[in-house]
C-alpha cells in the first residue's frame, strides 16, 4: 500500500516543492537532450549534398550512355563501358558514402541526446524517486496498520504499540514535546499523547486511530500532558475531595 502525502498540510509541502523540483530537473535535461539531437541531426545536409552529388553524377553517366551511339563495333562497347565504370567508381560510391553517412549521423545524434540527458536524470531523478517511493511505502503500511487496528476493534492495543514506538525512536526533543514525562505515561497506561506523536511523524493525523465512542486523540502542545485519561484522572482526585469535605463538614455539625 503507498500513501504519497502526508494527512498533515505542513509536511505536505516538502514533497510537493521536491515532486516539482524533480520534474523540472527531469524536463530541463529531456530538452537538453532533445536539443543536442536536432544539433547533430542538422548535419544531414552533409551526408544528403553527398547523395545528391552522387545522384546527378549518375544521371549525367545516364545520359552520356544513352549518346552512345549502338552498333558501332568496338567503339559502343567501349564508351558504354567506360560509362558503366563511372557510374560504379563515382555515382554509386557518392550514394553508398551518403548513406552510411546518414545512418552514422543518425546514431551519433542519438547517442549524444542520450548521453547529455540521461545520466542527470537517472542520478537525480532516480535517487529522488527511490526515496520517494520508501517514504510512499512507509506511510502507507502505517495506513495499513491504523486500518487493520480499527477493523479489529484494538486500537488501545494499537496504541500502545505506537507509544512504545514513540518512545523507542522519536528524538528526545519530539518525544519531550509530546510528553512531560514519556515513561510515566506508558506506566499509567496514557498511550494518546506518544501514539498521537508517533502517528504524527508516519505522516498520518492522529485522528486516523479513535475509537469512535471516545474522544480523539490530539496532539499535546508545549508543556501538556493530559490528553484524555489525565482528564478523568484529575475528575476523579476532584470528586473525591468533595466527598471528604461533606464527610468532615457532617462530623463538625454532630459534634
Amino acid at each position: 500500500m503507498l500513501k504519497f502525502y502526508p494527512d498533515h498540510v505542513p509536511a505536505r509541502v516538502p514533497r510537493l516543492f521536491g515532486d516539482m523540483l524533480a520534474t523540472l530537473w527531469l524536463v530541463v535535461w529531456a530538452v537538453a537532450g532533445l536539443t543536442v539531437y536536432q544539433v547533430v541531426e542538422g548535419l544531414q545536409s552533409v551526408s544528403n549534398g553527398i547523395t545528391g552529388t552522387g545522384r546527378a553524377l549518375d544521371s549525367w553517366i545516364a545520359s552520356f550512355r544513352n549518346a552512345v551511339p549502338r552498333g558501332i563495333p568496338g567503339v559502343s562497347n567501349f564508351f558504354v563501358g567506360l560509362a558503366d565504370n563511372l557510374q560504379h567508381n563515382s555515382g554509386d560510391q557518392l550514394i553508398q558514402f551518403g548513406a552510411q553517412a546518414h545512418d552514422a549521423i543518425n546514431t551519433l545524434a542519438l547517442a549524444l541526446g542520450l548521453i547529455t540527458a540521461v545520466p542527470p536524470i537517472a542520478i537525480v531523478c532516480g535517487t529522488y524517486a527511490a526515496l520517494r517511493w520508501r517514504d510512499a511505502r512507509e506511510m502507507g503500511s502505517a495506513l495499513a496498520f491504523v486500518r487493520a487496528a480499527e477493523r479489529g476493534g484494538r486500537t488501545e492495543q494499537a496504541k500502545a504499540v505506537l507509544a512504545y514506538r514513540a518512545v523507542a525512536q522519536l528524538s528526545f526533543t519530539q518525544l519531550m514535546r509530546a510528553s512531560d514525562d514519556p515513561i510515566g505515561d506508558l506506566a499509567a497506561h496514557r498511550y494518546d499523547p506518544l501514539a498521537a506523536a508517533m502517528l504524527k511523524r508516519a505522516g498520518l493525523e492522529s485522528f486516523r486511530l479513535y475509537d469512535p465512542g471516545a474522544r480523539r486523540l490530539k496532539t499535546p502542545g508545549p508543556g501538556s500532558r493530559d490528553v484524555g485519561g489525565e482528564g478523568e484522572d484529575e475528575d476523579h482526585r476532584r470528586a473525591g475531595t468533595e466527598r471528604q469535605v461533606r464527610r468532615l463538614g457532617s462530623g463538625e455539625q454532630s459534634d
